[in-house]
């Protein structure tokens, strides 16, 4: 027997459904396991029978993150470089893009290549040298080594992001505002920018998540408990003695709520973006 279309439709519809929601079960089981995890006392995270509820839930390891490992002035200093990682990658990252889009050279192709070559190096390459240029910078014990490192490394990726978003941009509606008496300046950042608002929302993210999630610049250049971001301080509850499990869930569950929180508010510009972007 033969299906109609509208069957077969219906019962690929189904189909994907199904993978995707598994998928996603797949996914969300660490952050579950973590929640379940961080709000165990301690007596049933070691216990014999590690998946079996326990008789009372506790907030103890989220109130020992910020009186223990002072988890309060962390996510301070995440936030920083996050925010400042955000900042210096959309102010020159996208008059770049925007020069790449609207004014390209000869030999324009190539150094866009050389930029995502450049992307692909792994950090770790980088480790040996960004560490002597912040020594001899006084940078040391500081976020804003950190911030420099990775918006060094952020930086390419956000040009090739934008870079198509801006293309996008009909050319006759910057000419027109240039006859309103704009200039190239003023176009870019009333006309250009609002219009290509969806790449924006997107290197946004990937900018946050980039200095919100960084974990080798500030375990190579920070050794100072108050200037550590919550990477580096989750590290801290991995001693020669023991491993403060509870606590390390619990600060898997805050280092992970803000991007979920970001990604969930902008969701319609990362929708739209998939649609224009590459």
């Amino acid at each position: 027997m033969r299906l109609t279309y509208s069957a077969r439709k219906r019962l690929g519809a189904t189909s994907a459904g199904v993978v995707l929601t598994v998928i996603a079960l797949v996914m969300l089981a660490p952050m579950a396991w973590m929640a379940f995890v961080s709000t165990k006392p301690d007596a049933d995270i070691f216990s014999r029978t590690p998946l079996s509820a326990p008789e009372e839930l506790t907030g103890g390891h989220y109130a020992n993150l910020f009186d223990q490992f002072h988890f309060g002035t962390s996510i301070t200093n995440s936030l920083v470089i996050a925010g400042a990682t955000v900042v210096i990658s959309l102010l020159l990252g996208g008059p770049a893009a925007y020069g790449f889009a609207r004014y390209p050279w000869r030999g324009s192709g190539v150094a866009l290549a050389f930029l995502i070559v450049a992307r692909m190096v792994t950090p770790a390459a980088l480790v040996v040298p960004m560490y002597t240029i912040m020594q001899n910078l006084g940078l040391l014990n500081s976020v804003t080594g950190v911030i420099v490192g990775v918006s060094v490394l952020n930086l390419p990726f956000v040009i090739w992001i934008l870079k198509p978003f801006f293309e996008q941009v009909p050319k006759e509606v910057e000419e027109a505002a240039e006859l309103d008496g704009l200039t190239p300046g003023w176009v870019f950042f009333r006309i250009v920018l609002p219009l290509a608002l969806p790449g924006i929302m997107t290197a946004v993210l990937y900018s946050f998540l980039a200095g919100w999630t960084d974990l080798i610049f500030p375990m190579t250049f920070i050794t100072d408990a108050n200037v550590m971001p919550l990477t580096s301080s989750l590290l801290q509850m991995q001693t020669g003695y023991r491993i403060y499990w509870g606590e390390l869930m619990a600060g898997g569950i805050v280092l992970t709520l803000p991007p979920v929180v970001l990604c969930f508010a902008l969701q319609k510009y990362l929708l739209r973006g998939l649609r224009t972007g590459y």
